[in-house]
């Protein structure tokens, strides 16, 4: 946290020594000490604080990106609607004429063929 090199220290013990006296300087350092360590302890707290927050903001981000995502319509909601337009049922021209002058036409059943391989001799 502060860069203190050794010479600087031992100049700065040195003045403590002679402005407060060797009596009471064990109890300065102690002092100074435990002042460090709480203003070491508030810095790393405040630092983590930070920290989290700025996690906290990112994920809320990418939560609100997910959000939209999920969002969006990647389907039709009704799984019948296609994205291309259905054919139109195909009918014979009658029916279709019909259909077209508002009459209800009911369908003939249409003739099938059988298959070839079906057919008996």
């Amino acid at each position: 946290m502060f860069d203190f090199s050794f010479g600087e220290l031992a100049l700065l013990a040195i003045i403590a020594l002679l402005v407060v006296g060797p009596e009471r300087l064990p109890e300065l350092a102690r002092k100074a000490g435990r002042w460090y360590g709480a203003l070491r302890r508030t810095v790393d707290h405040a630092r983590s604080e930070v920290e989290q927050q700025l996690l906290l903001d990112e994920l809320r981000q990418e939560a609100r990106k997910l959000r939209e995502y999920a969002d969006t319509e990647l389907l039709p909601a009704d799984p019948t609607q296609s994205a291309a337009p259905a054919e139109e049922p195909r009918t014979d021209a009658t029916t279709r004429a019909a259909a077209e002058d508002g009459q209800v036409v009911q369908a003939q059943p249409s003739e099938t063929k059988p298959h070839p391989a079906k057919q008996s001799s």
